[in-house]
């Protein structure tokens, strides 16, 4: 498969399939930019849902109403802008996960 339809799948399987779709990609691809991609994706959706879980057992300290908020634009962010930027031909990392990756 080529990179650029590779790249949109990953991206945009954090709407119908987060943790599958990635997995798939980590052992069936064979560049090594969609399969460090599909890592970075698999970690940013662990990541995300353990923020997740954080934030709603800080609701009992009522700060969780504010962090939850602030995660789920983060969760929904950066993947449209994977997104974007692959529909563009560029590449993209995601944010802290990227950098554990490479």
């Amino acid at each position: 498969m080529d990179r650029k339809p590779a790249c949109l799948i990953i991206h945009g399987s954090t709407f119908f399939a987060p943790i599958l779709v990635p997995l798939l990609f980590v052992f069936l691809a064979e560049d090594r930019y969609v399969r460090n991609l599909a890592v970075e994706a698999l970690l940013f959706h662990i990541v995300m849902s353990i923020c997740f879980a954080v934030a709603a057992f800080l609701m009992i300290l009522l700060i969780g109403f504010v962090l939850l908020p602030i995660f789920a634009l983060i969760y929904l962010w950066y993947p449209i802008k994977g997104f974007i930027r692959a529909l563009k031909g560029e590449e993209f990392h995601y944010p802290l996960v990227g950098n554990w990756v490479r």
